[in-house]
């Protein structure tokens, strides 16, 4: 994720917590180094084709929730996001964050962007579940 997930994992070993506490200390690390994301607005708006500066405020908000859902998705499998975050993580979070946008405006059109997003998660969920090629 970001240098504050590096001094997470330098401090605490997964082995000895939860993954429901892993995730939360993450968060409040993330807050505590302003670095709450796994995707930037930019990003955003490319998936969205749009330039405007008018929504970042809004389309900050987005990503916010859009990283929380990420994390909500992949604790419910187990898992985390390791750092650093994988490109289909990455693209995730910008899937949901412009499904956060648009569905405020256009909830029907919105859906194809938490079908992508929802489809990424999924590639990245089952990819963790296959064997390391190596591993017994």
């Amino acid at each position: 994720m970001t240098a504050s997930s590096c001094l997470f994992e330098s401090i605490f070993s997964r082995d000895y917590l939860s993954t429901h506490t892993v995730l939360l200390l993450r968060v409040e690390l993330a807050w505590l180094f302003g670095a709450l994301g796994y995707c930037a607005v930019s990003e955003v708006k490319l998936v969205l084709q749009i330039s405007e500066a008018t929504w970042d405020s809004e389309l900050t908000a987005c990503v916010t929730s859009a990283s929380a859902l990420v994390d909500g998705l992949l604790a419910r499998e187990g898992l985390i996001v390791p750092s650093p975050t994988p490109q289909v993580i990455v693209d995730a979070a910008k899937f949901f964050a412009a499904w956060d946008f648009r569905r405020r405006r256009d909830p029907v059109g919105a859906e194809a962007f938490w079908v992508e997003a929802n489809r990424l998660i999924g590639v990245y969920v089952e990819a963790e579940r296959q064997p390391y090629v190596g591993s017994a």
